[in-house]
């Protein structure tokens, strides 16, 4: 992930976690509990999106190993 839009989500983090707190203080329990939904979407997406990253890298690592095995197989019979 690039360095800016990393600062960037560490950014909007903090900052729904400040409104959270900030509406629970408030007492506007229905917009902290609506920036609670939010939270728990992006964290479920950037789950979704690290375990896709690495469906791709075990996918490609497996290609790379069968192709050295059939070398590896033609050159020793």
């Amino acid at each position: 992930m690039k360095k800016g839009l990393k600062w960037t989500l560490w950014i909007v983090l903090l900052l729904i976690l400040g409104g959270i707190v900030l509406n629970f203080y408030l007492n506007y329990f229905t917009f902290a509990y609506a920036l609670m939904g939010v939270l728990l979407l992006v964290f479920s997406g950037w789950g979704a999106v690290a375990k896709l990253n690495n469906d791709v890298h075990e996918y490609e690592n497996q290609m790379r190993r069968n192709s050295n095995i059939e070398d590896i197989e033609q050159y020793t019979r």
